[in-house]
């Protein structure tokens, strides 16, 4: 990589599927959801746009010419100063659902996190029988209140932090492609501010199966939690984000 518009570009290829003339087809995820009608990421070397394979022609066309004037953005709390154009055209073809700006973090080649909660992960006997015990026994009402219905949910490779037995974060592979991966964290409310989730998302960032990847963090802005696990985990920050769905 040469800087980190570079990044963002792996980043964004990771993240989506993308059509063969660039545009997003679909979010890159067991789930299979559609994705933002916009999404651009910025960094202080430049900005990367990808747009939704049903935003129509002549609205890409409009909004492609904007964002090639449109200055990088790239501060912790920047926002698109064509941002109010952009809303206004991909309007004119269906009413704006959401639009959310994100923070894009970076792994170092080495992280150490100190923590004493023991980790389990995939690929090996210990979470195989984490697996199987949550399989017979069924989710925890604290995991299925954060959206994992079964351990089918858990999606490979992923780190649970434990405590006395219990799950008290995960993290996961979020997105993962050939050449990297994103982590997704999900932490029990019982056990948030302990520094669980930093355990988890280290102990993720060492898996073997991630060998070789890059590794990135994004989050929303306005998650508080997520912004403290970087913080702990001193994570680089190499650019905003902004999707419109």
């Amino acid at each position: 990589m040469t800087d980190d518009r570079d990044l963002l570009e792996v980043d964004v290829a990771t993240c989506f599927v993308l059509t063969e003339s660039g545009r997003i087809a679909r979010v890159n995820s067991p789930e299979r959801s559609p994705g933002p009608r916009l999404y651009m990421a910025g960094s202080a070397s430049g900005n990367v746009l990808r747009l939704r394979s049903d935003v129509g022609d002549l609205t890409a066309r409009a909004i492609e010419e904007l964002a090639a004037a449109e200055p990088a953005f790239h501060g912790p709390d920047a926002t698109p100063v064509h941002l109010s154009d952009y809303q206004r055209l991909l309007a004119a073809e269906a009413p704006v659902e959401r639009v959310e700006p994100g923070l894009i973090w970076n792994f170092p080649a080495r992280l150490d996190f100190e923590h004493p909660a023991p980790l389990v992960a995939s690929g090996t006997p210990e979470g195989e029988r984490l697996l199987t015990r949550l399989n017979d026994e069924g989710m925890p009402p604290a995991l299925v209140e954060m959206g994992f219905a079964d351990a089918g949910e858990f999606w490979p490779p992923w780190c649970v932090a434990l405590d006395g037995g219990e799950v008290a974060s995960i993290a996961f592979a979020a997105r993962l492609g050939p050449l990297a991966a994103e982590t997704g964290v999900a932490t029990v409310s019982a056990f948030r501010g302990r520094g669980f989730a930093a355990a988890a998302t280290a102990g993720w960032a060492s898996l073997p199966a991630l060998r070789g990847r890059t590794l990135f963090y994004s989050h929303s802005r306005a998650n508080v939690s997520s912004r403290r696990v970087t913080e702990r985990l001193g994570l680089r920050f190499i650019g905003s984000s902004l999707s419109i769905a």
